[in-house]
């Protein structure tokens, strides 16, 4: 399974999604809110939570609703564990028929896969719009610039270290803004 995110006209976003015996695409409009985001969210609080190793989490299952004028599309997110791929399931609704749901498509994507297909939507984005011309195009949210960044690093191998801070101000803990400009200014011929 692979997927991929473009914004394709002034507060309209798709996601392409294909594999072996599927290919189609899905949209939500900003008018519905920036559920784009909100699917990152889900997606990252996963990258986490692996990334810690945090199995308390497991089993995992989420769901976002992307909105459309006519349709609309339901993500269903779930991992058993930790070590295990994610399964992502979209069933297409209907605003007008409360009834109507149909599955199309119920399969699992490594993890690596699906934020290195997140990583390159996000990179490509920032080359067609970048920072304010993503607000612009997208309407209705900012540029997803820590899922970014996080990303970027993971990938260059840098270790954002967080700022020192007095140990009863753990919650206060801040990644060096310095290295996260240093992230973003890489240049993406060193991106792998």
């Amino acid at each position: 399974m692979e997927v991929k995110f473009r914004i394709v006209t002034l507060g309209y976003i798709v996601a392409e999604i294909s594999s072996e015996t599927k290919r189609f695409k899905i949209g939500h409009s900003s008018d519905y809110g920036d559920k784009f985001q909100e699917l990152l969210n889900k997606f990252f609080f996963i990258y986490e939570i692996i990334k810690e190793k945090d199995v308390a989490y497991f089993p995992y299952s989420t769901t976002v609703l992307w909105e459309d004028d006519r349709v609309n599309y339901n993500w269903t997110i779930s991992m058993n564990s930790v070590d295990s791929h994610i399964n992502i399931k979209i069933d297409q609704l209907s605003s007008s028929n409360l009834d109507y749901k149909e599955m199309l498509i119920h399969e699992n994507i490594e993890t690596r896969k699906l934020f290195d297909a997140i990583y390159q939507s996000l990179e490509e984005m920032l080359a067609d719009f970048g920072f304010v011309g993503y607000k612009k195009k997208w309407e209705v949210g900012n540029f997803p610039i820590a899922e970014y960044i996080t990303l970027k690093a993971a990938r260059e191998r840098i270790d954002l270290r967080h700022a020192s801070c007095l140990e009863e101000d753990e919650w206060k803990q801040k990644m060096d803004p310095n290295d996260e400009l240093g992230v973003i200014n890489i240049s993406a011929s060193n991106s792998g």
